[in-house]
């Protein structure tokens, strides 16, 4: 199985589809994960669709930020329990408990892709403040408990960037 999460930091311009067409040609996602598409549920549609997959789920953007959208291949291959984003700071929370939930509740492996709105240190990101000291505690124990393992980044040296 393979599969691509992209944060693709809105989804409209024609050169974005396109590279998503290519990547999804060359690569053969089963799923394809994307965040901050800022994009509607009817255009989510109209990409599935030019992509090849067989269904998927979107959340809309709220305002001029977010919105995601999962693609799938293979219906039969789908369980979805949770789609879920939470970009407040006082509520990253909700999804540290979600994670540590369907981790107990897991009978056979799973993955997690996706932008979590958290980094697990300070030399994850470049530039801006420091990150809430608490907020990284609270991601590290969610990564653990939950019994997540945190891949390696191929390509690009920070998964976060100020600019």
């Amino acid at each position: 199985m393979n599969a691509l999460a992209w944060n693709c930091q809105r989804l409209g311009s024609p050169g974005k589809i396109q590279f998503l067409q290519e990547v999804t040609r060359s690569e053969k996602p089963s799923f394809v994960f994307l965040c901050e598409t800022i994009s509607r549920y009817e255009k989510m549609e109209k990409i599935c669709s030019k992509l090849g997959f067989e269904g998927f789920v979107a959340v809309e953007p709220q305002l001029k930020s977010g919105g995601i959208a999962l693609f799938w291949k293979n219906a039969e291959a789908v369980n979805l329990l949770s789609i879920y984003g939470e970009p407040a700071w006082t509520q990253r929370f909700k999804i540290w408990e979600l994670l540590k939930n369907l981790s107990r509740d897991a009978d056979l492996p799973w993955c997690v892709m996706g932008d979590l709105n958290n980094i697990l240190s300070q030399t994850d990101k470049k530039g801006g403040p420091p990150y809430p000291n608490h907020l990284i505690e609270g991601f590290n124990d969610c990564v653990h408990e939950a019994n997540l393992q945190d891949l390696d980044i191929i390509g690009h040296q920070f998964i976060w960037e100020k600019g």
